[in-house]
């Protein structure tokens, strides 16, 4: 509890846009009764966790811990299935200590778990299910626990493309130990095709965009499974330190023995058993990586965020060695004390990249930008997407701030006009900051020398206000 307490106080708790538009998603669930099939202006990403979210907004408003309640709740529940999981593939007193590990291990799941970011909640007790439902249906193969079991990966897929590794892994390793189970694909499939039919809807009804989703950056697939293996798997098991990559206490040549020691001790266990149903876990986390790689948005190796899915494979991999509560509770410090350094390196990491301005963050408390919007009369903005949605939830949407391309700018009486950003996540906003007869202009203060449409307000007008680390850019009275 410490340990999530400091992240959520800390540096790497403070709110970011994306867990603002889940907030903004459940709000307009509740007030305009807005059913989103996809995580606002994306075509992946279902609204899941934003329905989970609904509660908490109708009884707290705004509130940053009310939004954030549902990831860790979802986290709990996740510890629950791993222990289930666990029961089943390892014994006690494993299965308990590795639920035990999952609290304080991998130390990058602190900080995704911590926000509420629309699908990492959902990412890690989705995983968990698949492999209990793939257990449970290869103990009885009847039409209950394969119907089951297809309904919840229909569910999962619509939710997160990232389950669709794990979801592979499950399916094909229930077919190898009990083939039995394809006989109950007339059950199976139907309800799996009904877990995801928002999914198939939405895709049929605009050229199936979810397959044409931008990656930011060219990379090959031998590139991304090689960044898979180095740096992003280290990081996440926490032997490198997520950005940074820094190794963990020991040289870098060091880090490097220890990771070629578990990967070949994950060789051999997965040789001995094979038979067994801990094989499961070794199959999916075999598949998992060549998946993996297929999608182009994997080139990138700043942090571990893809594998995230992967966490519960990973404890109970490790829960495997856990074979007595002394040696348990001996490696679970070990483990909590890698969770500490790793987030004390982590932490400085945001407040960093503001000062350098390599990547401007909206500081935890937005009360002097909002007083100085309220003083000049603006509560329609234009602003950089990593503010934009932070203020709109925050104010509850008193203020309505929305992205746009801060390129070149139009005029229209007193009205700066800004060109629409082709990913903005809620499209009517712009229209509606544009047509307001009185609206600002919000960016980052490190971004001011860059950023061509300075000038050109200033020249027309435009009062510069300082607050913080933002300037507003006021219409002239």
């Amino acid at each position: 509890m410490a340990l999530r307490v400091w992240v959520y106080r800390g540096d790497l708790g403070i709110p970011n846009s994306d867990e603002g538009v889940v907030g903004l998603m459940a709000r307009h669930l509740v007030y305009d009764g807005q059913f989103p099939v996809f995580f606002w202006g994306q075509a992946y990403g279902g609204p899941q966790e934003a329905i989970l979210a609904v509660p908490g907004i109708l009884i707290a408003g705004g509130s940053w811990v009310a939004l954030r309640a549902v990831p860790l709740a979802l986290f709990l529940a996740t510890l629950v299935v791993v222990w289930r999981v666990g029961l089943r593939t390892l014994g006690e007193p494993r299965a308990s200590l590795s639920a035990a590990l999952f609290w304080v291990w991998p130390p990058f799941v602190f900080y995704v778990i911590t926000h509420e970011m629309g699908f990492y909640g959902a990412d890690v007790l989705y995983c968990a299910l698949l492999l209990l439902l793939g257990l449970r249906a290869v103990e009885r193969p009847d039409a209950v626990r394969a119907g089951t079991l297809g309904l919840v990966a229909g569910l999962a897929f619509w939710q997160t493309s990232q389950i669709v590794p794990v979801l592979i892994a499950v399916v094909a390793w229930a077919v190898w130990k009990e083939p039995r189970l394809l006989r109950q694909a007339w059950v199976a499939v139907p309800l799996a095709l009904l877990g995801a039919l928002p999914w198939i809807v939405w895709n049929a009804t605009h050229s199936w965009d979810s397959f044409n989703l931008p990656s930011g950056a060219s990379s090959t697939y031998t590139h991304r499974l090689r960044v898979f293996f180095s740096p992003v798997l280290p990081m996440m098991l926490g032997i490198r330190t997520p950005v940074s990559q820094r190794p963990l206490l020991l040289p870098g040549a060091a880090i490097d023995l220890i990771y070629i020691g578990l990967i070949a001790f994950f060789l051999w266990g997965a040789w001995r058993t094979w038979r067994r149903p801990v094989s499961i876990l070794y199959v999916t986390a075999a598949i998992y990586p060549f998946v993996y790689g297929l999608a182009a948005q994997t080139f990138d190796s700043s942090d571990p965020r893809y594998l995230v899915v992967l966490s519960p494979v990973l404890v109970l991999l490790v829960g495997q060695v856990l074979g007595t509560w002394v040696r348990g509770a001996a490696l679970i410090a070990i483990a909590c004390a890698i969770s500490v350094l790793t987030i004390h390196r982590m932490e400085p990491l945001p407040t960093k990249a503001l000062a350098s301005g390599a990547l401007p963050t909206a500081p935890r408390d937005l009360s002097p930008l909002v007083s100085t919007l309220d003083g000049l009369r603006l509560d329609r903005v234009y602003a950089p997407y990593l503010l934009a949605y932070v203020l709109d939830f925050d104010t509850q949407e008193r203020i309505v701030a929305v992205e746009a391309k801060f390129d070149r700018v139009q005029f229209r009486g007193k009205r700066a006009i800004l060109p629409d950003h082709p990913s903005t996540r809620h499209p009517s906003w712009l229209r509606e900051v544009a047509a307001a007869p009185r609206h600002g202009i919000v960016i980052f203060r490190v971004d001011e020398p860059s950023t061509p449409i300075v000038p050109v307000l200033l020249r027309h007008g435009f009062r510069r206000v300082a607050v913080g680390p933002f300037v507003v850019f006021a219409p002239p009275s």
